[in-house]
This record gives C-alpha cells, sequence and structure tokens, in this order.
C-alpha cells in the first residue's frame, strides 16, 4: 500500500523511462550522444541531467518535428549577415548564438510564448521587416508535445515555478499553503504546458472591452474575425452543421472536438436538471451550457503557438530568433522605448535596439515584472526599490484569475476493461458546464470542468499533487478514493469573479521572481457565488444516473465546523481555493496601456499578451489571448503601413 507520495515518487521514474524510450524511438540511436545547447555538462536523460540543465536533452532533436523545419528557424548569430543573422546548422548539438551587442531591428518581440510568437510571425510576413524574437527558455520538450503528458510540465524546468503569498486565508489546504502560478519559460509560453481546451469566451466579454475602453474595435463583431482568423477547424463531422460557420478553416492552430461514448450518461444528468446540452460552446449566443470539449489536438500532437505561428515562419531570414535570452530591462530614452537589455544563460550581457517599436509579450506576472524593473509602474513601489521612475502607472494591479476550487464524486461503478492510455490524445473523458445561476443572468456565472477517471488512475494523483498541489493529506483522499471504482474530478471557478490581485517587485535582481498576492475571494460577492455555484452543481447526485451508481462526494477533511450547506461550501471553496492558470489584466488596456496596447506616456512601447486584458473572458483564455495577439499585430502593421 503506497502513500500518494510514494505513487507520485513511483510514476515520475516509470514517465521518465518511457520519455527516454521513446526519445530512442524517434532518434533511431538511443539519445546519449545529445546534449544540451546550452551546457556541454549535461546529460543523456533528465534523471541524470544536473539541476543547472535549462532543458531536457531531446529539445534540440525535436526541434525539426515541432517546426518542421529543414532548416530550423534562423538563430542570430554573432556574425555574418545583415544584423549577424545565420541559419542554424544541421546538428543535433548545434550551440546557441546570442545578436551582437548594438544590433538593431525593426521590432523587437519579448517572449517568444502564446501572444509573442503570433506577433512575430504576423509581422515578419512582411520580408522586409526585421523582428528580433527573445525567449527565455528553450524549444518545446517532447513531452509537451504529447497531449497526454501534459499533467508533467507544470513545475518542471519549463515553469518559472511561481507561487503566491500566503494570505493566510484561501489555498490554506494546498501545499505551503500558496498557489503555484504556472507560467511557461520554453518557446511557444503557456500554449506548450496548459490543458489545450479550446473556448472563445462569451460574446459579452468583448462587448464587455468595447464599452470600458469606448472603443468599439474590441466588440465582438469586430474580435470574431480574429478568433477564427487564428484557428482551422479538423473533424467538421462531428459538429452540427449550424456551428462550423463559426470558426475558421485556415488559421495557423488546428482545433478540434473531443468526442467519447462515455460522456453521454453524464451530458444525461445535467439535461435532466434542466441544462442545455450544447454541440459546441463556441457556436451558442450566450455561451451557457454543457458540452464535450474542444482541443487545441490536431494529428496527435498539441497545437502550441510554436508550432502554429512559428512553424509557417520557418523560412523566414527576417525573423531572427535567440533562445535562452533573458531580458533585464527596457531601455528608456526621452520617453521613448529604444531597445533592451538581455541577459544570455551563459550570464552574458548584450543590449539591442529596435527602430520602431519594443513589444512586451512576457505574460500578466513577468510582464509586469519587467516594466517595473524598467521604471514604469507604481511610483511609491518602485522608488521603495530605488528605481527612477519614468511613468507612474498601475502596473501589476488588477491581477485576475477564474477563483476556483475541486471537488471529487466518487462511483461504486468500475469499467470491466480500461482501454490502455493513448498519449496522443486528452488523457481522460472531459466535459464542460458553463452556467448561469437561476437563469438570472444571460451569461455564465461558473464553469465547471468535469474529468471522468478510471478505476485505479494514477492520473488523478499526479493531478491533485502536481498541477492543483493539493496537500498530500488531500491528494492522499482523492487516491484512496480510485481504489476499484471511478471518480469524477470537477474543478469548479467562478466565470468573472470581482475579486482582483497584484503583481508585485520582490527584488531589484531580475532573477528573482516577483511577489503575486492572487486576491482570490477577496471580494465578498466571489465567496457567495462560488458556494451557490458549489450547491447548484452537486445537485447532480439527486440525478437519475448518479444515483444508480451510488456516487457521493469524497470527503477532504476540512471545514467540520460547519453548520450549514451554504456555510460549509463557502469555507470550503476558500481553504480549497486554486487556480485555472488563466491570469490576466496587469497591464490592462484602460488603465496602463490605451486601446492601441500602447503603454501610456511612453512611446514605441506596446504590450500585447494575457496582462492587456480588462477583464477576463469566460472560459479558457487561450483563444482570447491568441485573439488578442492576431488583432494587436493588424493593429501594430496599420500603425507603421507595413
Amino acid at each position: 500500500e503506497s502513500t500518494a507520495e510514494q505513487k507520485l515518487s513511483c510514476l515520475r521514474t516509470q514517465q521518465q523511462f518511457y520519455k527516454t524510450w521513446v526519445t530512442k524511438l524517434h532518434d533511431g540511436r538511443g539519445c546519449s550522444h545529445i546534449h544540451d545547447p546550452v551546457d556541454a555538462d549535461c546529460f543523456a536523460t533528465v534523471a541524470d541531467c544536473p539541476t543547472h540543465c535549462l532543458a531536457i536533452p531531446t529539445s534540440v532533436l525535436r526541434t525539426r518535428k515541432l517546426l518542421k523545419a529543414n532548416p530550423p528557424l534562423t538563430l542570430v548569430t554573432g556574425g555574418g549577415d545583415h544584423h549577424g543573422v545565420q541559419s542554424v546548422k544541421k546538428s543535433n548539438a548545434e550551440a546557441l548564438f546570442y545578436p551582437t551587442d548594438g544590433d538593431s531591428f525593426d521590432f523587437i518581440v519579448v517572449g517568444g510564448g502564446s501572444a509573442g510568437s503570433v506577433v512575430a510571425s504576423r509581422l515578419t510576413e512582411n520580408e522586409n521587416v526585421k523582428v528580433l524574437l527573445l525567449e527565455a527558455g528553450g524549444y518545446p520538450p517532447l513531452e509537451s508535445e504529447y497531449p497526454s503528458w501534459f499533467t508533467l510540465l507544470a513545475r518542471s524546468v519549463y515553469d518559472y515555478n511561481i507561487t503566491s503569498t500566503d494570505d493566510g486565508k484561501t489555498a490554506q489546504n494546498l501545499q505551503g499553503k500558496v498557489v503555484t502560478l504556472n507560467q511557461a519559460k520554453v518557446l511557444g509560453g503557456s500554449s506548450t504546458i496548459h490543458h489545450m481546451m479550446h473556448t472563445n469566451g462569451d460574446p459579452e466579454d468583448y462587448n464587455g472591452w468595447a464599452k470600458m475602453l469606448n472603443d468599439k474595435k474590441w466588440s465582438f463583431k469586430y474580435a470574431q474575425k480574429y478568433l477564427k482568423k487564428m484557428e482551422t477547424l479538423v473533424d467538421q463531422h462531428l459538429l452540427q452543421p449550424e456551428d462550423i460557420k463559426f470558426h475558421g478553416t485556415d488559421g495557423p492552430i488546428l482545433v478540434a472536438k473531443d468526442t467519447r461514448k462515455s460522456n453521454e450518461k453524464y451530458l444525461k444528468a445535467f439535461e435532466e436538471l434542466g441544462h442545455k446540452i450544447v454541440s459546441d460552446i463556441n457556436a451558442v449566443i450566450p455561451a451557457v451550457g454543457y458540452t464535450e470539449n474542444m482541443f487545441e489536438i490536431a494529428n496527435g500532437l498539441r497545437q502550441s503557438s510554436a508550432l502554429g505561428y512559428l512553424g509557417r515562419a520557418k523560412h523566414r531570414p527576417n525573423l531572427c530568433l535567440a533562445l535562452y535570452s533573458t531580458v533585464t530591462k527596457i531601455l528608456i530614452e526621452d520617453q521613448k522605448a529604444v531597445g533592451v537589455e538581455v541577459t544570455t544563460a551563459s550570464g552574458e550581457t548584450y543590449k539591442v535596439y529596435a527602430d520602431k517599436e519594443v513589444i512586451v509579450s512576457a505574460g500578466a506576472i513577468n510582464g509586469p515584472k519587467l516594466l517595473m524593473l524598467s521604471g514604469i509602474g507604481p511610483q511609491k513601489h518602485l522608488e521603495s526599490f530605488g528605481i527612477d521612475v519614468v511613468a507612474d502607472l498601475p502596473v501589476g494591479q488588477n491581477l485576475q484569475d477564474h477563483s476556483s476550487a475541486a471537488i471529487v464524486v466518487k462511483t461504486d461503478k468500475c469499467d470491466a476493461t480500461t482501454p490502455a492510455a493513448n498519449p496522443h490524445q486528452f488523457p481522460i473523458p472531459s466535459f464542460n458546464g458553463y452556467v448561469s445561476l437561476d437563469n438570472s443572468t444571460t451569461t455564465a456565472d461558473y464553469e465547471a470542468i468535469n474529468l471522468d477517471f478510471p478505476c485505479n488512475s494514477n492520473d488523478v494523483l499526479q493531478l491533485g499533487v502536481n498541477m492543483f498541489s493539493y496537500s498530500y493529506d488531500i491528494s492522499q483522499r482523492i487516491f484512496d478514493a480510485t481504489k476499484d471504482r471511478k471518480v469524477i474530478f470537477t474543478q469548479v471557478g467562478l466565470s468573472m469573479p470581482k475579486s482582483r490581485g497584484q503583481v508585485l517587485l520582490a527584488s531589484t535582481d531580475p532573477a528573482v521572481n516577483p511577489q503575486v498576492y492572487t486576491g482570490t475571494f477577496s471580494n465578498e460577492d466571489d465567496v457567495d457565488l462560488i458556494a451557490r455555484a458549489f450547491m447548484d452543481h452537486v445537485r447532480i447526485l439527486d440525478t437519475t444516473y448518479f444515483k444508480s451508481i451510488n456516487a457521493s462526494i469524497v470527503d477532504m477533511g476540512v471545514c467540520k465546523d460547519a453548520k450549514t450547506e451554504y456555510e460549509f461550501w463557502r469555507c470550503y471553496a476558500v481553504s480549497m481555493s486554486a487556480t485555472m492558470w488563466h491570469y490576466a489584466g496587469t497591464c490592462a488596456m484602460g488603465m496602463v496601456l490605451d486601446s492601441d496596447l500602447n503603454v501610456l506616456g511612453i512611446d514605441s512601447l506596446r504590450v500585447v499578451d494575457a496582462s492587456a486584458m480588462p477583464t477576463l473572458i469566460r472560459g479558457k483564455l487561450y483563444a482570447g489571448v491568441m485573439m488578442l495577439a492576431e488583432y494587436g499585430a493588424d493593429i501594430i502593421r496599420k500603425d507603421w503601413g507595413i
């Protein structure tokens, strides 16, 4: 009888062996000859790799498949043709090169993540525009390509491993009583490590932006064009004919519906409660109902922005990519951004310059940190660190996430046979609900992400311990519930929370992660709403099917002093609160940026990523981020006539 902690350790060892074995299959010669391009002392497997290695040894080898390039993307070098650009050599052990100190480009994009990949790719469609894309991490690893392995990526070397600050109230049943804020440190950013569920949000989310900004271009009427521009719908036969028109047909990101026979009985149960069952949540207005999920998965592989957008740009000599390059400061002269300061993995520092603009796409947590280190942020906060203020703006404020907590329902049912896991698809059946409580609103009040785990599942343990960071006691309870029983792991989260947090500097050292106060459930209305959301969701236990399998909620051993159901769920949601990894709003339009994504008071500096969102969108964040990046690229091209 293993404890949850022992079991997880065993699983990681098994997965490492499997990953190495798959790598050898792809390579044909084994992987002993492969080493990391940053450090020649790195070993052949992650298990043997010293902690200072910055990427798994397979990353360079996998580059060709990921980007479908031979040769792959242009890497910046210290000499050669214009701006020191050479094509990467066809060597698995290729060393990385960097720009020469003082080099200049038309645009510098900081961050090769979800949004930055889009911006760099779109701008370089004009062959006369030279773009430098700077990414602190390396190429995506093998495990990021296989959809079923997504739980391996959180809290890994491909993650900044940022944690929230303990507020003494929320997340008290998580490890360390803090939330692990997954922020990818790898090409493709969060699209390389996230869960791949694809939702566009509700039209009213974008209409709300337009009203807040007094700028109709952000309304759904215009945003929808870019939501469709980013995607290609595959397996169209799985959707109703009337739904197909809401999807794109020639975008870089391939999207498909994941239909599983086992979901039918669950959807029927929610229909019994009066919920609408919809074929495609992205094709209904308002976006309310229960549905099977759309995923950014096609041809058995994750469809990251690195694959979709940079893959299309692989042969462009005007797109220069510098990996393992951390931007430590934006260079500002006379209230104008003129370039950036960069530190390489080996500790070398250089400066590069932008003839037109610097575009920050570093995410909702690291982006504000960079701006504040550069003198853009709350004046008193910056002065407390001795930083000269060039623009007094509420950078880092307005942090938002879909406040959430998880419950687990156990059954007395165990399927006679459980098929072997397919690494090329999402590892378990899933279905989501977007629910308006008591029909009091036309838009969704809460979201329920439901994951159907088979008996004796190891994946549910990884989900609890590694991704949600629940304490080992809580994770043990979840793990015990799976013994010879199926379980449904449900994350219930608020669709449009009122609570706000903040990102603050912890140090003037760029290598130090910022302080993050999530502010989760800091607004009393959110606590009330999440309690009512849980009370609404657990009505499922009274439906015909759930009664037939003797379904019950797994006791997590918390909130024993609650006197009423409402009090219990208030206590439960706060103490078990986790994250949906949907961070946004910290450089919001209308506060830090204008509606064209320009930083207020600073010329030639924009922010194009989730931090620019004034509010969250309902559902998953990724499609909204990609829409914003597509739109942002068009705004930039229009402003510069390119």
